[in-house]
């Protein structure tokens, strides 16, 4: 069976939801009235090469975030450069 881009695309996106379901159902436990849970929230968004980070509670994972953005604004500052490279490329006509 040969998949197009798209198929694979359409597939590996499935994949990770079915994976984020299977996750959170596998997650959650009950937990006594009586314990004290503390809750934090954080995400990072990549508008263009340019990360933006935000959250609330515990720090402990601010240094992990802060990498993980850096090294997806390195990749798509690549992408982006990549790319212009290969437009530049096919409007000359060598591709």
């Amino acid at each position: 069976m040969r998949l197009s881009l798209l198929g694979i695309g359409l597939l590996i996106i499935f994949i990770g939801f079915a994976l984020v379901m299977l996750g959170s159902i596998t997650s959650t436990t009950p937990t006594p009235s009586t314990s004290t849970t503390s809750s934090a929230v954080g995400g990072f968004i990549l508008i263009g090469p340019f990360p933006i980070f935000f959250g609330y509670g515990n720090t402990s994972l601010f240094f992990p975030m802060i990498i993980f953005g850096i090294i997806f604004a390195i990749i798509a500052i690549i992408f982006y450069i990549f790319t212009y490279y290969m437009f530049k490329k096919s409007q000359e006509g060598k591709i």
